[in-house]
Formats: structure tokens, sequence, C-alpha cells
């Protein structure tokens, strides 16, 4: 058995060995795949309406009177609901628009909602509610 490994060892190093170019270094073989990863672009940012938010900046860290939401890429959370978001599109005005399926105590509703940018703050419409927009400032 002790052979058999021995052996196998052996062989496994005369391949890696084999696998470096004329007077390449298996470390230099490595690195070269580092440079290429580095060179990859990098992943898209965020959308800008992903973020920890509030309609009142004060709940960002005193909860007494109300509490931020969160959204995701893919999800919206308040206190008592959690949605997930589908159909996102981008609009011409460089909002956006998604259709939220949400989970309330034991009930599901579907419903659209709109982002848009307001400065440093998102603008949230639920058109179904109405047509007022609910500004919310990004929780720091």
């Amino acid at each position: 058995m002790a052979r058999y490994l021995t052996a196998l060892c052996a062989l496994a190093l005369t391949a890696t060995l084999a696998a470096c170019s004329e007077g390449e270094a298996p470390e230099a073989v490595a690195e070269a795949g580092t440079a290429d990863a580095s060179d990859a672009p990098s992943p898209e940012p965020a959308p800008f309406y992903v973020g920890q938010w509030a309609a009142d900046p004060v709940w960002c860290t005193d909860q007494t009177d109300g509490f931020p939401i969160i959204i995701t890429e893919a999800r919206f959370e308040g206190r008592e609901n959690i949605c997930e978001m589908a159909d996102i599109e981008t609009t011409p005005e460089g909002g956006a628009t998604a259709r939220l399926t949400c989970q309330s105590e034991g009930e599901t509703i579907e419903e659209p909602i709109t982002f848009a940018q307001a400065g440093d703050q998102i603008a949230i419409v639920w058109p179904d509610r109405g047509t007022e927009a609910t500004l919310f400032s990004r929780c720091e």
C-alpha cells in the first residue's frame, strides 16, 4: 500500500511539473492565473434603490415611532411584511418599477411599486394605493 501511495504522489508531482512551461515554476503559473482574474470587469454596482431606508431618518436608529425598510435587488422588507420583487424594469427617467408579492399576517398581496431618485433620497410610489410619493432617506 505504501509503495502504491508513493508512486501515486510521484506521478502527481510529475504531471504538475510537466504542465509548467519550460523553466517556469508552478508559482509563476498560479500568479499568471491571478493576474488574468484581476483583469476581469468588476460586477455592476447595485441599483440605486438597494439599501436600508427610512421615511424619517430618526427611524434608522430609534424605532420607537417607525421602522426602516430594507430593499435588496430582489426583496422589499418592512416591519411586518416581506415582499419578493419581480418584473423589475428601468424607467426612461432613470427610476425603476417592480411587481411586489408580499406576505403579511398570513395573506399574500400583489402590487406594483415605483422607485425614483430624489437627490440623496428615493421617492417610492405604490400606484395601487394612490399617486403620492413618499420620500425615504438612506440609513448610514
